[in-house]
């Protein structure tokens, strides 16, 4: 804080012993920070659409046969990038209800193409599954959703 005091003292007297040299400085200086600053922001917002445009979609049990694996996940890569790691969130609800009944942070390390999709059956965690719940609704009976967290490009790394 203090070195900001003095840096707005300097600024200051530099302007009233020399203001136009100082505010051709000051001008200059501005007009850096916006270029970098606008930069920067085309920057996240370019890498946002990327991660945004990574779908999750799940259809509850519907094409899963295993019962060890018994919700079905969809991970969509809609990049122009190729996707190596998907974490995401594995959310289920009863019908009708808005509060989560079952959820479980989960990662997936299939690369994904530009474009393509990976569909697999998960297993639902032991530890936190549907049996442990006082109502034992089965995979079967919930609304099942995926929400993604984190993406990891090819290129970041």
């Amino acid at each position: 804080m203090i070195v900001l005091i003095v840096a707005v003292v300097i600024v200051v007297v530099f302007f009233f012993l020399f203001p136009r040299p100082t505010l051709i400085a000051i001008t200059a200086l501005g007009a850096v920070g916006i270029g970098i600053a606008t930069f920067i922001y085309f920057q996240q917002s370019s890498r946002d659409g990327s991660i945004t445009s990574i779908k999750g979609t799940s259809s509850g049990a519907d094409g899963c046969v295993d019962p060890a694996k018994p919700v079905f996940v969809r991970l969509l890569n809609g990049s122009k990038q190729q996707v190596d790691v998907v974490r995401f969130q594995l959310i289920a609800k009863r019908r009708g209800f808005s509060v989560e009944y079952y959820s479980d942070y989960l990662t997936s390390y299939k690369i994904i193409a530009p474009g393509g999709t990976y569909d697999d059956c998960w297993a639902l965690n032991q530890y936190r599954g549907l049996q442990t719940l006082p109502e034992k609704l089965t995979p079967q009976e919930l609304d099942w959703s995926v929400e993604i967290s984190s993406v990891e490009f090819a290129s970041d790394r």
